[in-house]
């Protein structure tokens, strides 16, 4: 599934909002998913596909959702 992540942060910051990759991190690790930015990063650029990998897109998904509600 695409979630296309890295454009829509780009599109959040150019709304004004400044979010990043490593926010969306520290808000996943705050919903008890554990993820580095490294894995985060091959995880979003489709680099390595493990099987937690669609558990940590779609969450990511929903963040950047709640992100884009808000403006």
């Amino acid at each position: 599934m695409q979630y296309n992540i890295t454009e829509r942060l780009a599109r959040l910051r150019t709304a004004g909002h400044k979010v990043y990759a490593v926010d969306v991190v520290r808000e996943l690790r705050k919903r008890h998913i554990m993820v580095n930015s490294a894995d985060f990063s091959r995880f979003v650029n489709g680099v390595e596909d493990p099987p937690r990998s669609e558990l940590i897109l779609s969450e990511a998904d929903k963040i950047i959702a709640e992100w884009e509600a808000q403006e």
